[in-house]
């Protein structure tokens, strides 16, 4: 081998090596009920079972179906209803940075299961309904305020399933407008593409940029391979050149119909991308005017700021449909309207989950409970936040000055053996009832110490010590 060829092939490796690290790097990508991991060759993205949150395999199915959305993954993890109501993967995430996640939901011929419907959540916010009618995506954006979040399915009818689940890092300017919102991506459309769909590597935030299912057959489609446009700053959301480089065109007006909105008034972010594939064309020749169900919105000259390309985010609200129209200007305009890409996000406030002080101490007390207990159903019930939407079996929960907080716990009669897990001072229990297990050793000082408890109990515990600490106050603390 020549010095060159050894050359040539360790340049190779460090390029492989360094996209192999940029295509990790903040990804997270779950195939639920896999094996092992895989890593695409196409992308280079590695695969990884979900085995970390749920390592029975009991409930996995294979999907009996032809892959759709460009996978050959056949692969289903399903939730039985009866063991609880809400199912969720915690994922660690970088406190303030903005991410997409993306699940995917397969269904298809099955054994013993019936088909149903669930809510799917980010928090305890709702970004999309599943129907077991057919395989569909659900996809959000949000900024995480904390360094983990939870991807949660919530039982309707049904058992819930899930067959795969990506988190991506994404650029911050999705939210500028809405910080306090999760974006549920409604649709996100490679106008004049009549090819495959493009994602990463292409998009480094791994967006899903598909073709137009029902284009306007009056419209042109038009493409450029050699068009090209600097993306700056101002503008990091836009697709990648590849998607850009293909579009709709018409002499006099373009029109994007969709009827598939969520019904009820919704609030929703339109955003619009323009990039000019005609060279010879010049500022002012091309205006046109954007209608949002029948409204008009903007006036648009991709030229006018000295560039080829133009970005722009229109907010509206409607009610399951939108009728986007783009009009060639009456000034004088010579050519017609071009479209080249668009999303549409609807618009969903974050909802405040339970207090993060609860949510830690109800995590501790599950983790010394499971040490003792790992096939006890109620426990492996707890997922996601314990009182939004819906309590864990066994928590009472309430709201306190604007926030949710968890007031009583009864644990009674669950087969729970082991030492009674220790209670930090700042819980705001009132109540717990541990009665009628198998717990030993002491009633811990931590307990009886909590500064709102009122009530106590933890009779039938046979091989519990009766003996309570020194600090107990009696005239504070009623007990059994």
């Amino acid at each position: 081998m020549s010095l060159m060829t050894r050359w040539s092939h360790c340049i190779l490796c460090l390029l492989l090596f360094i996209q192999s690290t940029c295509a990790q790097k903040g990804f997270v990508s779950l195939q639920c009920c896999a094996d092992s991991e895989v890593t695409d060759p196409n992308s280079n993205i590695t695969w990884i079972t979900d085995e970390n949150w749920y390592p029975d395999k009991l409930n996995c199915q294979q999907i009996k179906r032809a892959a759709q959305n460009d996978t050959l993954y056949d692969k289903a993890r399903f939730f039985p209803s009866q063991l609880g109501t809400k199912w969720c993967y915690n994922l660690t995430a970088e406190k303030d940075q903005d991410y997409l996640i993306r699940g995917t939901f397969l269904f298809g011929d099955l054994q013993n299961t019936a088909p149903g419907s669930f809510d799917v959540l980010v928090g305890v916010t709702q970004i999309g309904l599943v129907n077991s009618s057919a395989p569909s995506e659900v996809e959000g954006i949000l900024k995480a305020t904390n360094n983990h979040f939870n991807f949660c399915l919530s039982t309707k009818k049904g058992e819930p399933y899930i067959s795969k689940l990506e988190l991506r890092p994404v650029n911050s300017d999705y939210l500028e407008r809405e910080p306090s919102s999760v974006l549920k991506v409604i649709d996100r459309v490679d106008v004049g593409n009549t090819g495959q769909e493009i994602r990463y590597p292409h998009d480094p935030y791994d967006r899903i940029w598909r073709p137009e299912l029902n284009p306007d057959q009056n419209a042109t489609p038009t493409s450029s391979s050699s068009a090209n446009t600097t993306i700056t700053s101002a503008n990091l959301t836009v697709p990648p050149i590849q998607v850009l480089q293909t579009a709709l065109i018409h002499p006099e007006r373009l029109e994007f119909l969709h009827n598939d909105l969520d019904t009820g008034y919704h609030e929703y972010d339109l955003f619009l991308y323009f990039l000019e594939l005609n060279d010879s064309a010049q500022v002012t020749q091309r205006v046109f005017d954007i209608y949002i169900n029948n409204e008009k919105r903007r006036e648009i000259d991709i030229l006018a700021g000295g560039s080829n390309s133009y970005a722009v985010v229109l907010n509206f609200t409607a009610n399951g449909f939108l009728n986007l129209t783009m009009v060639k200007a009456s000034n004088g305009s010579q050519l017609g309207p071009i479209c080249n890409a668009y999303e549409i996000l609807q618009v969903h406030p974050w909802l405040q989950e339970t207090v993060q002080r609860d949510v830690d101490v109800i995590g501790d007390v599950r983790r010394e409970l499971l040490e003792r207990n790992q096939d006890n159903e109620v426990l492996k019930s707890w997922s996601g936040d314990p009182c939004l939407p819906l309590p864990w079996q066994g928590l009472f929960c309430e709201p306190i000055n604007g926030s949710t907080v968890i007031s009583k716990l009864n644990m009674s009669n669950n087969g729970f053996t082991g030492t009674i897990p220790l209670f930090p001072a700042s819980s705001a229990l009132i109540s717990v009832d541990l009665s009628h297990n198998d717990l030993l050793g002491k009633i811990p000082e931590s307990l009886t110490s909590l500064p709102y408890l009122k009530t106590l109990y933890v009779g039938c515990n046979p091989h519990l010590s009766k003996e309570l600490p020194e600090s107990f106050n009696r005239s504070r603390l009623k007990t059994e």
